[in-house]
């Protein structure tokens, strides 16, 4: 019997995407665990350059309980950057050839699901990644290919799940992606309707009543070009003094559990400098809040809603379907999408205050930075789902609330 070998569906991005080297501002070989799967530690065993075998033996640490992550490299206790780091450059690969790179380095900043056929996507931590997806207007116009060049990558296996909810999540997000894409909004308004589209499948769903959310999608794709209740921007709540105050108090509330990261840091100095321009009281910040949307961020975000909607679509095609698989409740999967979105936009109100100008380069920086000090892991996002819920303004209602 003959198996079809599985195509690759690679955004445009993808496959413009070239790791930058020793010209990258935030490299991804400081501060994080480098791990070695088994494989490429019995690789490094043989490698035939002795100074570089004994070299990477130097300065690796077993952890043999795991295969995935058999051993790590140690971390330069001065500079934060892995041991094998010189001048910006990995001496392995550098020395010995991309084959010898573990599955961890050979695979950030890319991310493949396995199902059908393979997703290829990438993490915005990557700042030549953020450059790609966030600047270019068709970086999410997919294409399939039938192999990718660099060696050694790890794909991930979503749980699996029966075919009949298998089918669901993949209708959800593929009648989410439309909505995103639906210029004819604003992408607040977007958002939104896809939250109305999430509350109302998201209990069928738990309870596994399929057909439901099959024949609910296919009503709710007729509402959006008849419905004028959910077509109307306006029939959908805002508080910008409500807004402001929430998120910013539900940031600082967190701030100094999360952050680590340098440039994060600076975007997050700007930030307070930026919204307390004016003076630090409510009334005095709110102030500069409004006022800075209408005069800089707005301005500059109009004809760019390609911006947010390549970042938000990246988001929804890289983790919806294996989140939900997984067990995630999808109106939770909303909810962090949501306040992902405001709070994102939060910083860069602070950050244009501060500068009185907001450009490509602030916002590729700010998400960038953002993405990799908070989302390698849910700590984050599951710490503001639960204020939002303890808050009250976990429905619909108080998500718009956050967003418009």
């Amino acid at each position: 019997m003959q198996y079809m070998q599985k195509e690759y569906l690679t955004p445009k991005y993808m496959r413009e995407f070239q790791c930058t080297g020793a010209d990258c501002e935030d490299t991804c070989c400081s501060w994080w665990e480098i791990t070695i799967d088994q494989s490429t530690y019995d690789k490094y065993k043989r490698i035939p350059d002795k100074t570089l075998r004994e070299e990477i033996n130097k300065n690796l640490v077993r952890n043999p309980k795991h295969s995935q992550s058999y051993a790590s490299f140690k971390m330069n206790q001065q500079t934060g950057s892995c041991s094998m780091l010189k001048g910006g450059l990995c001496s392995i690969q550098a020395k010995a050839g991309e084959t010898y790179l573990s599955q961890t380095c050979s695979t950030y900043p890319r991310l493949l699901n396995d199902g059908d056929e393979i997703e290829v996507s990438a993490l915005l931590s990557c700042p030549e990644i953020a450059r790609l997806v966030l600047l270019s207007e068709d970086a999410m116009s997919f294409t399939r290919i039938p192999e990718l060049p660099t060696p050694n990558l790890r794909i991930n296996k979503p749980g699996s799940s029966g075919s009949k909810k298998k089918q669901c999540i993949l209708g959800l997000r593929e009648l989410t992606l439309e909505i995103l894409r639906d210029r004819q909004f604003p992408l607040q308004h977007r958002l939104i309707m896809v939250g109305v589209l999430f509350d109302n499948t998201a209990e069928p769903l738990r309870s596994g009543a399929y057909a439901h959310v099959m024949s609910f999608m296919e009503e709710f794709r007729g509402e959006l070009t008849t419905n004028g209740e959910l077509r109307n921007y306006d029939s959908f709540a805002s508080d910008d003094q409500l807004q402001f105050q929430v998120l910013n108090n539900t940031l600082m509330a967190h701030l100094s559990e999360f952050l680590w990261n340098a440039r994060y840091n600076e975007c997050m100095n700007e930030y307070l400098q930026g919204i307390q321009r004016n003076g630090s009281s409510l009334s005095e910040s709110l102030h500069t809040y409004r006022s800075v949307r209408e005069e800089i961020y707005e301005p500059y975000i109009r004809g760019k809603d390609y911006l947010f909607e390549n970042y938000i679509i990246n988001h929804v095609y890289q983790n919806f379907v294996t989140d939900i698989l997984a067990g995630a409740g999808l109106f939770d999967f909303f909810v962090k999408l949501a306040a992902d979105y405001a709070f994102i936009r939060l910083h860069l109100a602070g950050m244009a205050a501060h500068r009185q100008e907001l450009n490509d380069g602030m916002v590729v920086k700010l998400i960038q930075s953002y993405t990799k000090n908070y989302k390698f892991s849910n700590k984050f996002l599951n710490a503001i789902l639960t204020d939002i819920q303890e808050q009250g303004y976990y429905s619909l209602g108080g998500m718009s609330l956050l967003i418009k």
